[in-house]
């Protein structure tokens, strides 16, 4: 989950106004059609407005780097959508867009400016509930923001910094936009699909049409540089180098035509960093979640999920440690590409049901051996030498042995399993653990004939109930590393159930899809 209000700061930069005439006097065009659509759209006039904009588009008036910019802001919108914004900018040539070429005619476009009049209200969906303007933008943007539930709503990035920093803790960036939002999402992921499936970026590569004015072009285009570094980032760290120095490309070429050269190349080459370098992530991270496990040994209630090593890959990044990266990126899978030839024609919506493996509440997966241990000391240096309160002095993170491993899995209990009975299923028939099932799911509410026990990969790290030390998913969903290179315990989604006990063991040579880790603690001094 990334913000990155930060970088919006320092890029964002509001063109104020766009008039037409301005941008092109090739053509004798009336000045008017910006203030002609304001005027319709404040009467409330829906059919003025839609005409106004057939006709300025029809004039070739209307900048082609701006139709661009704004065909980007609304072409990776969920549908029916909601976009906040309050420009003349981000606004009207977004209404030629829609009027004159169809293109995202769905999303309903919310100008904050227009907003203080009553006929301009008639334009809200007849079916959103009715808002109140309140007595400041900010009271009017949370008042909107609170009666849209049920709508994906977006804030355009354009919008006053004072508005974006009040909404900060809900806002994340997709590309041109925040989505607002009250529960976490990987919008890196939406951002990533968004530049390299959606975007129409090849006018920021190279000057293929002639810009009136191209010093408000390159300003406008600034606003592209704060998703663009969070993508940048996002490609460095899982090693995909190659996309990272295009995007690099882009990214200066942005920059330099907006006289912001200097600041952004800073970013790709910063001052040095000494060796004593500490992350800057809250050792309260850390402690969250370990449960005990006998003697002066903890250990993490799930195996270690793809948002916590993310933390590792962005410290690293921030470092700019790129031999470190390159050692400990995660290595993608093509999950489908592993289904059989029956399942590969089923949706997503079935074969992902339960979140897709990459999200960040999923096991982290096809690393290495070498990658795991480099979390697990970075962790330690980390704690170690934090100066926040913290339970303990000293402690040490690590994979743990095998006989460790074994004993937390257990638990009290005795038997192959860690709830114990010699089972995998229980009285209804339902199975306790994500495994290779062979055989149809007994009187279960969520029963699937293909995946009968819960899920086709890997499912979320905290599924199923724990063992009595509270930990999740000792056995199946993704087999864990032990200090023995080459050996991992619990078995995983892809294993038999003979395959998935406490004492079994799951051999290795490379990353794979089926192999992640859990971390233990060891205090070392209280």
């Amino acid at each position: 989950m990334h913000r990155s209000i930060f970088f919006l700061l320092l890029f964002t930069v509001c063109v104020w106004p766009l008039w037409a005439h301005r941008i092109i006097a090739q053509k004798p065009v009336p000045p008017d059609f910006p203030a002609s659509i304001q005027a319709a759209a404040l009467r409330g006039d829906r059919a003025s407005v839609a005409a106004l904009c057939r006709d300025w588009y029809a004039t070739g008036a209307c900048s082609p780097g701006v139709l661009n910019w704004n065909y980007n802001a609304l072409i990776g919108l969920e549908p029916s959508s909601l976009l906040i914004t309050q420009n003349e900018n981000d606004t009207y040539p977004a209404w030629v867009l829609q009027y004159a070429l169809n293109v995202r005619p769905d999303v309903f476009i919310l100008n904050l400016q227009l907003f203080d009049t009553q006929a301009y209200k008639s334009f809200f969906p007849t079916d959103a509930p009715p808002v109140s303007a309140g007595n400041s933008r900010e009271e009017l943007l949370y008042n909107i923001l609170n009666n849209q539930a049920d709508r994906p709503t977006y804030l355009g990035v354009m919008l006053d910094k004072n508005l974006l920093e009040a909404n900060n803790q809900h806002l994340y960036l997709t590309g041109l936009t925040f989505k607002y939002s009250l529960r976490g999402f990987d919008n890196v992921a939406v951002l990533r699909h968004n530049y390299e499936h959606l975007f129409f970026t090849d006018y920021l590569r190279q000057r293929l049409l002639v810009e009136q004015n191209p010093s408000t072009m390159a300003a406008l285009n600034l606003n592209y540089i704060p998703a663009f570094l969070l993508l940048y980032q996002h490609y460095t760290a899982i090693g995909e180098l190659g996309k990272a120095t295009d995007l690099q490309d882009v990214i200066l070429q942005i920059a330099r035509a907006g006289d912001r050269e200097a600041t952004v190349r800073a970013f790709f080459s910063p001052e040095k960093k000494d060796s004593n370098f500490i992350s800057e992530v809250p050792v309260k991270k850390f402690e969250k979640g370990l449960k005990k496990a006998g003697g002066k040994m903890w250990a993490a209630e799930t195996e270690t999920t793809n948002g916590q090593y993310a933390l590792f890959l962005q410290d690293l990044l921030q470092n700019r440690d790129f031999e470190q990266i390159a050692i400990c990126k995660t290595t993608q899978t093509n999950w489908r590409a592993l289904l059989s030839a029956e399942q590969q024609t089923l949706p997503d919506a079935v074969v992902f049901e339960h979140n897709h493996p990459d999200a960040p509440n999923m096991p982290v997966q096809n690393i290495s051996y070498d990658a795991a241990q480099r979390y697990c000391a970075w962790m330690t240096k980390v704690y170690n030498a934090a100066t926040e309160k913290k339970k303990y002095k000293k402690v040490l993170f690590r994979l743990p042995t095998e006989a460790e491993w074994q004993v937390a899995a257990a638990g009290s209990k005795g038997g192959p399993y860690p709830w114990g009975g010699p089972y995998v299923r229980n009285s209804k028939g339902c199975y306790l653990a994500n495994i290779h099932a062979t055989k149809p799911c007994g009187d279960c509410p969520q029963k699937n004939s293909l995946a009968d026990d819960g899920g086709f990969f890997p499912v979320q790290a905290d599924s199923y109930y724990p063992n009595d030390f509270g930990l999740y998913n000792m056995c199946g969903n993704i087999a864990e590393m032990v200090q023995e290179s080459g050996k991992a315990k619990g078995g995983s989604w892809e294993d038999l159930d003979s395959q998935c006990q406490i004492n079994s063991i799951k051999l290795y040579t490379a990353p794979s899809p089926a192999i992640g880790f859990r971390v233990f603690m060891e205090v070392i001094e209280e």
